[in-house]
């Protein structure tokens, strides 16, 4: 519609249509349609009835005679009387003279959308200053992955917003998003880093660890390394254990506390120590000390 020179025919095109309850798009019959274009001056220069081409679809043959911008407007009356309005522009110009509108942006400006992110339980600004050259949508995409895997750890339920979530979590989502920032853009991650002045060389290498603490960590990678484990571990409680019965059996032979060789006693009984008329009271214990032999 902006190539579009004087004294040519335009074909004008309209298409009437509304949204059901479910967001989808259905056609609209009007019971009747009328067409209004205005010039530059906003001075209406024609009015027409268009021709049908469905119920819903309408078309109009203009052809401007000079340039400009010209505004179109089409009404159409339901049968409830009841009016829907579709409103159109075009420019208009000469093999000599590029007619453009008065108005337009200075350079192209890129809009992103995203879609389906939720959940999404850290704010990305927050992320912004570690990174600035990322953005929103991006550092967005991130935490939306590590907020997936938090709701699956803690069984959350879809209109849970988090903020009942522990604090270890937050932490975590903060420092598992700039982790994969950092392997982006490779600020604040390097494993090695050195400085020289003179003849003083300072290394700082990132030496591998067997076990990542709070302590020792010094990536964001390791970080969230350490906060997940930490997260995780909080999860596990100890196991469901049932203390065992005393012993009643003695631990050598076949229910014997005899030595098969010598045929005496491997471990002294209060009839050894005490003597054959010896009676044992109720409170004594009755499991034979293990600590002292007859012999070794």
């Amino acid at each position: 519609m902006t190539d579009i020179l004087a004294n040519d025919t335009v074909r004008l095109k309209v298409k009437f249509i509304d949204t059901d309850i479910n967001g989808n798009q259905i056609e609209i019959a009007p019971v009747s349609v009328l067409m209004t274009i205005k010039n530059s001056a906003n001075v209406t220069i024609v009015t027409a009835v268009p021709t049908p081409i469905t119920s819903s679809q309408f078309y109009y043959d203009f052809t401007p005679s000079l340039p400009g911008n010209y505004k179109i407007f089409f009404s159409g009356i339901l049968a409830n009387n009841s009016t829907i309005s579709v409103n159109q522009q075009i420019y208009v110009s000469t093999p000599t003279e590029d007619y453009q509108p008065t108005v337009f942006l200075r350079e192209d400006e890129i809009i992103s959308f995203a879609a389906d992110i939720e959940p999404l339980y850290l704010d990305p600004e927050q992320l912004l200053p570690y990174f600035p050259e990322a953005s929103l949508l991006e550092i967005g995409e991130f935490i939306h992955n590590y907020s997936s895997e938090v709701k699956n750890i803690f069984k959350l339920l879809d209109d849970e917003d988090g903020s009942n979530i522990p604090f270890v979590a937050f932490e975590y989502m903060r420092a598992a998003a700039c982790c994969d920032l950092t392997r982006v853009y490779g600020s604040g991650g390097d494993d090695e880093l050195s400085i020289r002045l003179g003849d003083l060389s300072v290394t700082n290498k990132n030496l591998p660890r067997t076990t990542l603490s709070r302590a020792n960590a010094t990536t964001w990678c390791q970080i969230a390394a350490m906060l997940r484990k930490e997260m995780l571990t909080a999860k596990v409680g100890i196991k469901a254990v049932q203390p065992k019965g005393i012993p009643t059996l003695p631990t050598i032979g076949a229910g014997k506390n005899m030595d098969p060789y010598t045929g005496l006693s491997v471990y002294y009984t209060p009839r050894d120590l005490y003597g054959p008329n010896h009676i044992q009271s109720p409170n004594e214990n009755p499991i034979p000390e293990r600590s002292i032999r007859k012999y070794d």
